[in-house]
C-alpha cells in the first residue's frame, strides 16, 4: 500500500500500487491541462510515449532534434518523453525492450509528489516481502 500525505500529515490519497498512484497524478494534470485551457508548452509534469509514426511528425518538425529522438526515428521505435516540472527541458528515452517503464513511472511520481509538497508512504518498501526457498515461510524486513 502506498499513502500520499500533505506536510500537515492528513492523508490525501491511497493506492493498491504505483501504477495507480502515477494514473492519479496524470489524471490531475490532464484536469488541469483541460480546465484552464493550458498551452501545452505550459504544462509542466507529464508522461508522454509516442508511437514510431508518432515520433516521426516529431523528428520532422523538429529544427534540432534530441539524440534520443534522432535514434527513435532512425531505428523506427517510441519514444518516452518526461516532463517532470520543466516542459522546455523533458527527458527523452527510447522505449526499447530493455526499458524498465515501471521505475521510469515510479521515479516520475516520486519526483511530483516531492516538487508538490507531498509525502509517500510506501508500505511496500517499509516492509518488504522476502520468500526464501531455502528457509519455509515468509520473512519481512524494514
Amino acid at each position: 500500500m502506498i499513502e500520499i500525505l500533505g506536510l500537515n500529515g492528513q492523508r490525501v490519497q491511497q493506492f493498491d500500487n504505483y501504477n495507480q498512484l502515477f494514473d492519479y497524478l496524470t489524471e490531475i494534470e490532464n484536469l488541469k491541462f483541460i480546465s484552464h485551457h493550458f498551452d501545452v508548452k505550459q504544462m509542466n509534469w507529464s508522461f508522454t510515449i509516442y508511437s514510431s509514426k508518432q515520433v516521426a511528425s516529431l523528428y520532422a518538425y523538429s529544427k534540432n532534434p534530441d539524440e534520443a529522438i534522432r535514434e527513435a526515428f532512425e531505428e523506427e521505435l517510441p519514444l518516452i518523453e518526461i516532463c517532470s516540472g520543466s516542459y522546455p527541458r523533458p527527458l527523452y528515452i527510447v522505449n526499447t525492450p530493455n526499458v524498465n517503464m515501471d521505475y521510469l513511472k515510479q521515479k516520475w511520481c516520486l519526483d511530483y509528489c516531492i516538487f508538490h509538497d507531498l509525502i509517500i508512504r510506501d508500505y511496500f518498501k517499509i516492509f518488504g516481502a522476502n520468500l526464501d526457498p531455502e528457509r519455509k515461510g515468509l520473512s519481512c524486513w524494514a
